[in-house]
């Protein structure tokens, strides 16, 4: 078939990979939340009438439209490592795998790597209804990958080095380099995170004795766990969490045991505004918040709050309890 007629019939037929890719991406994103695996991006797409010429153009195809397996795409980027197994494993459930690459990591003068996963995959008899009709065994190619190595795809696609015997000699130590150096800081996130799994989780254990608890170092998880201890059918907001943390003395507040001293303190006041107000009271951060207004002056000034609050400092301080 030449490529004008290819490329005729593709054009008929780009609305069903465009639903096979949207419905492909739909699956995955439930599957990921139910699982509750933070990604950094999911992406779908049908292939460009532009791309599809330039690949028939660039390989020899005798039925493109049968061979190419990327018609219809979907890109998976992670932040971790580790979640990449549980995504692998959330495609091959959900999906008919037809092909499974994992790209080569080695790097070498001879081996660049530092590629991701990619799979071909069909809906198959397991989706039926109306809403696949059309799509049921078209082909999806799904590339799964962490930011890093993201990084690394797009930079290396646009330097147009698509095959490692491409790359001028002069360069491939440099490449390799980068590639190495991606390879090691993926390394070291994955290692940040699992620390920091395991600090949260000590600090969680510690609540099962509040002095112990409450005598542990301010920080962004301390704090975001004292806040959950403390208002525990209430969410953490997570801007207002960070804005907290940077409005706060932590030469004064040392210990969650300081915080938990002024919210004690100031909760009779910090009460009656939340009768008088309820609507900004959604979230433990904003008692938290409201309690320092209230009794740290400090606090008050840098925090930055608006009027009708800084009203009901003045109007409610009688009910804020001295310090002894």
């Amino acid at each position: 078939m030449s490529i004008e007629k290819t490329i005729e019939t593709y054009k008929t037929q780009m609305h069903l990979y465009k639903k096979l890719s949207e419905e492909v991406k739909y699956v995955i994103d439930q599957k990921i939340s139910d699982k509750n695996i933070k990604i950094d991006n999911l992406f779908c797409r049908e292939k460009s009438i532009e791309s599809l010429t330039k690949k028939i153009k660039r390989k020899s195809y005798k039925n493109p439209l049968d061979e190419i397996t990327d018609l219809a795409g979907v890109r998976v980027v992670s932040y971790y490592e580790p979640d990449i197994q549980n995504i692998k494993e959330i495609i091959k459930k959900n999906f008919n795998v037809h092909e499974h690459v994992d790209k080569t990591k080695a790097l070498g003068v001879d081996k660049m790597g530092y590629h991701g996963s990619h799979f071909v995959v069909s809906l198959g008899d397991r989706y039926s209804g109306t809403r696949y009709d059309g799509i049921i065994n078209l082909r999806c190619e799904i590339q799964v990958r962490t930011v890093l190595q993201d990084a690394w795809a797009l930079i290396s696609h646009h330097l147009v080095y698509k095959e490692e015997s491409s790359i001028p000699d002069r360069m491939k130590r440099d490449l390799n380099n980068v590639a190495s150096l991606l390879e090691i800081s993926q390394g070291t996130f994955d290692s940040m995170r699992e620390k920091r799994e395991c600090y949260i989780s000590e600090i969680h254990e510690k609540e099962k004795a509040p002095a112990n608890f409450l005598s542990q170092p301010v920080d962004y998880d301390t704090l975001y766990a004292y806040t959950k201890w403390k208002y525990k059918d209430l969410p953490v907001s997570d801007n207002w969490h960070i804005r907290l943390l940077s409005d706060l003395n932590l030469q004064k507040y040392p210990t969650l045991e300081a915080i938990d001293n002024i919210v004690e303190r100031t909760k009779e006041a910090v009460n009656a505004y939340q009768k008088e107000n309820s609507t900004w009271f959604r979230d433990g951060t904003a008692y938290i918040t409201k309690s320092l207004g209230f009794g740290d002056e400090e606090f008050r000034n840098k925090h930055g709050f608006g009027q009708k609050t800084r009203d009901a400092f003045l109007k409610y301080k009688h009910l804020v309890k001295n310090t002894t």
